[in-house]
């Protein structure tokens, strides 16, 4: 005979079966007119199919270039194999460019996995924090003093070894424009700005330098990571882009 179970004995056996497909729980569901793990795998797919919402939602480009049924195909099989393990469904999909980039079905495509990479960085960008705006004035007085300054929490830089941008905005421009996916590598910007997302094409210096800037907010690392990948990498030419748009703040 068996022993109910508690309350969390049930919640965690819930849990399992919507997220990894355990079925122990059916023994403790009463079989009416559908069986008790058939009801529970309508609720497993009905989660899947909100979560390849959710993928959907983050991943437009990466839809778009790899048709809808491809990729409805992976991102199914991308929910049952990695469920969220969070509570908010914009936080579903962080490993999803890892995940596409080891799949047989697109291992033809090795860019899909540098622009589902930099769809993430675009979802980081709209979600993150953001600091008051410092005006141009105040930052170059700031760097005259030398005092430190730190980028724009929403800051994030894709480096690919593929046209990424290009790429994405092949996908999601109306301008009909042909790009060649072995076109070479492109370094991103990406930023926040009045609530949407901007996307600048940069050098590989500054790329290294707001990269080290972001990690250890400190500018002199960020100098020697620009200078360690071109060492003519001036000043002027670094930090332009951040000034210009107010993504430096003291």
């Amino acid at each position: 005979m068996l022993t109910s179970p508690s309350l969390l004995e049930l919640q965690r056996g819930f849990a399992a079966a919507i997220v990894d497909g355990d079925t122990r729980l059916a023994a403790y569901i009463d079989a009416r007119a559908i069986a008790p793990a058939a009801r529970l795998r309508i609720y497993r797919n009905a989660v899947f199919a909100i979560q390849v919402e959710a993928l959907e939602t983050s991943f437009p480009a990466v839809r778009r270039l790899l048709g809808e049924e491809c990729f409805d195909g992976l991102a199914t099989r991308y929910a049952a194999r990695h469920g969220s393990r969070s509570g908010n469904l914009q936080d579903f999909g962080a490993t999803f460019a890892v995940f596409l980039s080891a799949q047989a079905e697109v291992a033809a495509f090795s860019w899909v996995g540098a622009v589902a990479e930099l769809e993430w960085l675009r979802q980081e960008c709209a979600l993150a924090a953001g600091w008051p705006r410092a005006d141009a004035q105040a930052l170059t007085a700031a760097l005259l003093a030398g005092l430190q300054l730190r980028v724009q929490p929403h800051v994030r830089v894709l480096s690919a070894q593929v046209p990424a941008l290009d790429l994405w905005r092949h996908a999601m421009e109306s301008e009909a424009r042909t790009v060649d996916p072995a076109g070479g590598a492109q370094h991103v910007l990406l930023w926040r700005e009045d609530a949407a997302v901007v996307m600048r094409e940069i050098g590989a210096s500054q790329a290294a330098f707001v990269r080290a800037l972001r990690d250890s907010g400190n500018m002199e690392a960020a100098w020697s990571a620009a200078n360690l990948v071109d060492p003519s990498a001036q000043a002027e030419g670094l930090l332009s882009g951040l000034l210009e748009h107010a993504l430096l703040v003291p």
